[in-house]
Order: structure tokens, then C-alpha cells, then sequence
């Protein structure tokens, strides 16, 4: 009989964290869904356990927070009694340029898009060393690859991600551990309609207007949908993808330009 894979998503009471966690029930894996707000957890395992019939279980976190990682953790290992896959998605942080920006800004970006990332894969490594397989998948952004000005918190933090994640899967390659990052552009979520929704405040155009400006700059002119960055996720988790690590894969509809 088939070994059940166990995963962690984080947030994943919505959006492509939501879709990710969908995907891996479809495939048949145990999942632990992760966010901060209970009543969404709540709705959203019902939601994947009724269309896929998979054991989902949820707990309610901020990834900021020192101890959620490893209570995240001790709560998949006392129910599962392992861990194949970790999915690192955090929401956030806010738009605004570099000199708007505070010192609580920066340190709550840093605590919640990259100390997390970092809390949470080092929670997981040893349970996967000591079986010889794991799979860890980051959840960045395309302007870890190409900043942009108002995006400076993301930039920073996402950037610092895709480091982190190219020089660990060296060290952790020998224990047949994957560590990859998934980097969307648009994707069609609510908080791509906060930004572009703050954005058309800004110049002073309606909303509509706002989208069109930013559909333009994608050529495939539209954006994501969650499942289809859920898709390589599921990529990646699975065998297929076994000798692929340290990568940073842009999902963006050829959004980015540059070509390393």
C-alpha cells in the first residue's frame, strides 16, 4: 500500500495558499492548513475535506509568532506521525515606498515573509532527514526578481527568501530534500484587488481603468488564477520533480523580463 504524504500549508484559509492545500488533497495527501483567522480555517477544511474526502486539519497561527512553527509542527507529528511537505505561503507585506515605510514596518515584513519561512523549514528538516525525503516549497513573488519601487517591504523579504531557499538545498540535497520557490505575478485574489484598488486612489483613475493599466504590462494579458500556481505546486511535491532544487520558478504569464 501507497505511503499517504502528510503536508503543511500556511496560509491557507484563502487564496493560492487555499488552492494549494485544494491540490494536495486531490492528489490524496493529509493536510494541515494554517492561518490566523479560525472561522476561515474552519470553513475552508470543511470545504476540502466535502470535495475531496481527505483527512484535513487546521491550526489556527500567526507565522510571526516564535512557538507556531514548532506547535504547528508538534500537532502534524502527533496526529500523522510525520512530515513530507512543507509550503511556506505568507500574505502581505504592505505596498509603500522605501521613506514611508517605519521600523515596525520593516521588522513586521521580515518577522512575517522571511524569519517564518525560516522557522518553519528548520521545524521540518529533521523529521525529513531522518527519512530521506522532503519537499519544501516557498511562496514568493515575482519582484524578488524584479523589485519594484512601491513593493520595497515584498522585494526585500521575497528576495531574502529565494537566498535562503538556493543555499539550504545544497545542504540538504544529500537527504534527498527539495527546496524550490514558486514566484506568481498577478494571481486573482483579494489582496491583488486591494493593491490595485489602492493603486487607482493614487492616480486618480477608477478601478477599472487601474486593471486594464495593469492586465497591459502582462502579456498574456490576465492574471492567475490560484489553482494554476496550485499546479506547480503539486509539481513539485510530487516524484516527478525529484531532481529539481534551488530553483525559483516565475508563474507570471511572462510578466518578468530578465532571463536569470
Amino acid at each position: 500500500m501507497k505511503d499517504t504524504k502528510v503536508a503543511i500549508v500556511t496560509g491557507a484559509s484563502k487564496g493560492i495558499g487555499k488552492a494549494i492545500a485544494l491540490g494536495f488533497a486531490k492528489e490524496g495527501y493529509k493536510v494541515c492548513i494554517v492561518s490566523r483567522n479560525t472561522k476561515l480555517l474552519e470553513q475552508t477544511a470543511k470545504e476540502i475535506r466535502k470535495e475531496t474526502n481527505q483527512e484535513i486539519i487546521f491550526v489556527s497561527a500567526d507565522v510571526s509568532d516564535l512557538t507556531a512553527a514548532d506547535n504547528v509542527l508538534n500537532t502534524v507529528i502527533q496526529k500523522f506521525k510525520k512530515i513530507d511537505i512543507l509550503v511556506n505561503n505568507t500574505g502581505g507585506p504592505d505596498a509603500g515606498f522605501f521613506l514611508s515605510h517605519t521600523e515596525e514596518a520593516w521588522m513586521s515584513a521580515i518577522q512575517h515573509n522571511l524569519m517564518s519561512v525560516i522557522r518553519f523549514t528548520k521545524a521540518v528538516v529533521p523529521y525529513m532527514k531522518e527519512q530521506k525525503h522532503g519537499r519544501i516549497i516557498n511562496i514568493s513573488s515575482t519582484v524578488a526578481k524584479e523589485p519594484s519601487a512601491v513593493m520595497v517591504l515584498s522585494a526585500t523579504t521575497r528576495a531574502g527568501v529565494s537566498a535562503f531557499s538556493k543555499s539550504i538545498s545544497q545542504e540538504l540535497a544529500p537527504f534527498n530534500i527539495t527546496v524550490n520557490t514558486i514566484c506568481p505575478g498577478g494571481v486573482l485574489t483579494q489582496r491583488l484587488k486591494s493593491l490595485v484598488e489602492e493603486a487607482s486612489i493614487k492616480a486618480n483613475i477608477t478601478y477599472e481603468e487601474q486593471l486594464d493599466r495593469s492586465l497591459a504590462t502582462i502579456p498574456m494579458n490576465r492574471f492567475a488564477e490560484p489553482e494554476e500556481i496550485a499546479n506547480v505546486a503539486c509539481f513539485l511535491a510530487g516524484d516527478k520533480s525529484s531532481y529539481l532544487t534551488g530553483t525559483s520558478i516565475m508563474v507570471d504569464g511572462a510578466l518578468t523580463k530578465s532571463i536569470f
